[in-house]
């Protein structure tokens, strides 16, 4: 029996998938109330509230490619040729964390940019900059959580669902 036999099996898609529901859940309701809170209250001008959406959907298109990336990490059949070596295996783990942070920052960036090439006014590209990096963070926090409590188990006993 070759290591890739003797290897759990996990569905990594619908457990990715779940964790973008929750992602979405999460960050949708926590937008929805701080959303209403500061332009309901009048902290911030209405007109802003465009930025806010693009900085929430944004953020939740990068936390989506993330999770894609962190999928690599769950998926066993990923990570057979490093199961010998924990060394590799940490440096496989820090690339692919690496590389959902600098997806996250490069959408940010062109975010930034795109909106000042576009003549938006600097407090609404802050409105976008602070909605997406909040977004992003939460989205982040909502996947972890999720993914650690559903790997806690073994296939096929999962309380994730």
């Amino acid at each position: 029996m070759t290591t890739a036999e003797s290897a759990p099996g996990r569905e990594v898609g619908p457990l990715l998938t779940r964790a973008l529901g929750v992602a979405l859940l999460v960050v949708g309701v926590a937008a929805g109330v701080v959303g209403g809170l500061v332009f309901g209250l009048g902290a911030l001008p209405t007109s802003g509230l465009p930025y806010y959406g693009l900085g929430i959907g944004g953020a939740l298109f990068a936390g989506m490619l993330a999770l894609w990336l962190h999928g690599r990490l769950i998926d066993s059949r990923a990570t057979i040729p490093y199961a010998g070596d924990g060394r590799l295996l940490a440096g496989r783990l820090q690339s692919l964390l690496a590389a959902a942070f600098a997806v996250k920052l490069v959408l940010l960036t062109i975010g930034v940019f795109s909106l000042r090439q576009s003549g938006a006014k600097f407090a609404d590209t802050t409105i976008f900059a602070v909605t997406f990096a909040g977004g992003a963070l939460l989205c982040q926090l909502a996947t972890a959580a999720f993914l650690a409590r559903a790997l806690r188990y073994p296939p096929g006993r999962s309380t994730a669902s």
